[in-house]
Formats: C-alpha cells, structure tokens, sequence
C-alpha cells in the first residue's frame, strides 16, 4: 500500500476503535465497543498485509470501509443525526475512496 492509503486507513482504524470505545462510555453499548474495536483491529490488520501484498491490503481495507459506508448510511437515513452515523459515513466513504484510488493507480 502507498504511503497516502496507508496513514488514512491507519487513522481510520484509530477513529473506529476509539468511536467504539466513546460508543461504549456514552451509552453502555457493548455493540458499539464490539464492533468499533473489530473493525479497527481488522484495517490494522489490512495495513500490515498492504505492506507485503499491497493489492490485497487494498481490498481488504475497501471491502471493511464499504461495509462501513453502507452501515452508516442505513444508520443515519433512519435517525438523521450527524454523531455517530453521519460522520462514520463520511470517514469510511473517504477511506474507500483513497483505497480505491490507489489500488487503481497501482494497477496501472
């Protein structure tokens, strides 16, 4: 993985483990701290891969940051508020847009 896909799926794995752990002090959901930290834990993961296989790092970070974008989407059409659904949705619309991106490039 190039460097850009690398710190933005690094700091995405941060923002979702820490996003779990808020989720779990705010509102005692053992949900939020579950996931949160799973899915941190597994683009971690996916970095580690990316810097050996880089293609494979690639999807792997996508298909997590997708499934991410597509929770947070269905999240936020049905309560409407910005904390945590909105901004979840536009961090892991990001991340997949960088990785798609580079993995597009790297293709090349």
């Amino acid at each position: 993985m190039n460097a850009v896909s690398t710190i933005i799926s690094n700091i995405y794995a941060l923002l979702l483990i820490v996003g779990g752990i808020m989720g779990y002090v705010s509102a005692k959901s053992k949900m939020s701290l579950i996931t949160g930290v799973i899915s941190g834990l597994m683009v971690l993961v996916a970095c580690k891969v990316g810097k050996e296989k880089p293609r494979d790092g690639y999807l792997f970070v996508g298909a997590i940051s997708l499934l991410l974008s597509i929770f947070f989407a269905l999240r936020y059409s049905t309560n409407h508020t910005f904390m945590p659904g909105g901004l979840m949705l536009i961090l892991s619309t990001t991340t997949l847009v960088v990785v798609g991106l580079s993995l597009f490039k790297s293709s090349k």
